[in-house]
């Protein structure tokens, strides 16, 4: 029985030093994968801050200038359509007068279209010589359209000619709401409507003429405040620019707000991984040496159990393999 005993006790002596130098050293994915993520933002963090400290004084973000020019070509778009709108409805009522032979027919088609359509505050029917025909809603101030669309100071007028017979020009007035609505989509700001001479259509201010044949922007003092001003074309209107004036927004705010953001990024990088670190990569490295002096016959530090998850049922069967350990021998 005691050689039995001897020679197990043998046995197992011979194997410990077996066992100790088949082992390789483990690589830590857990912790090294931890690192990686808490090291990236923590980087990003720092490159938010150190780029808020250093901003420039002297350059206008580009972001700003590029909201702001494409909300005012939005609103250039859509007087665009406001006046190819009024066209259009000016030129359905055309083509139903030279249609319809009727000499009432031009008093109440213009009618129909002054009281269904608010946008239009009058309507008239002109022969070739200026000589008023038929007319709805206020009196048009104007006896002659060489064009679609005619802007005389503070008054748009769309116009289409009549043909056939019945030759003549129709010529209606738009309200200051269908031309004031679009520039609604500029957003913060004031928006205006100019002529290519820089006389406002919606407004009595005037500007210094502006390129209208593409879009641009430009940094400008404006009673005595750093103002961003936009400007656009209106498409198919020749002469009609939509002008968008906006304070600039002060560069000690933007670079505060990207300051901030960069410290929220490293508090939340902080808080997250040092809890992953003291509820998943902290317990499962010590967990993992524990197995590891097991492995190497070291059955002295017992393995210590603080929790009730995956990774404490996986500690208190290591402990369990320890004791049964220390009862054999």
């Amino acid at each position: 029985m005691t050689v039995r005993i001897g020679y197990r006790r043998e046995a197992d002596t011979a194997v410990v030093p077996h066992a100790r130098t088949s082992l390789r050293p483990h690589f830590p994915l857990a912790l090294a994968t931890w690192a990686a993520g808490a090291c990236l933002f923590l980087c990003l963090a720092v490159t938010i801050v150190t780029t808020a400290l250093s901003w420039p004084d002297d350059d206008l973000p580009p972001s700003v200038t590029a909201d702001q020019q494409a909300r005012t070509q939005l609103a250039a778009t859509q007087v665009s359509r406001a006046l190819d709108g009024g066209v259009s409805d000016l030129t359905a009522v055309a083509a139903a007068i030279e249609a319809l032979a009727d000499t009432g027919t031009p008093d109440r088609l213009l009618a129909r279209l002054v009281s269904t359509r608010p946008r239009y505050l009058g309507a008239a029917y002109l022969a070739p010589t200026g000589e008023v025909r038929a007319h709805a809603g206020a009196r048009v101030e104007v006896t002659a359209a060489a064009t679609a669309v005619v802007v005389r100071a503070r008054h748009v007028f769309v116009s289409v000619p009549v043909t056939g017979a019945r030759a003549g020009v129709l010529v209606a007035e738009l309200s200051q709401d269908a031309v004031t609505t679009p520039l609604s989509m500029a957003g913060p700001g004031e928006s205006h409507l100019f002529d290519a001479g820089g006389r406002g259509v919606d407004t009595d201010a005037t500007t210094a003429p502006i390129p209208a044949t593409r879009p641009g922007h430009a940094v400008r003092d404006v009673a005595g405040r750093s103002t961003v001003v936009t400007w656009a074309p209106v498409p198919g209107q020749a002469g009609l620019v939509v002008v968008t004036s906006r304070p600039e927004p002060p560069r000690a705010a933007q670079s505060h707000e990207l300051l901030l953001f960069g410290v929220l990024i490293a508090t939340l990088t902080a808080v997250v991984f040092g809890w992953l670190y003291a509820s998943v990569v902290g317990p499962l490295s010590a967990l993992a040496r524990s197995a590891d002096r097991l492995a190497r016959g070291d059955t002295g530090d017992p393995v210590i159990v603080r929790r009730y998850d995956q990774l404490g049922l996986i500690a208190r069967d290591v402990e369990r393999v320890r004791r049964h350990l220390l009862r054999r021998n």
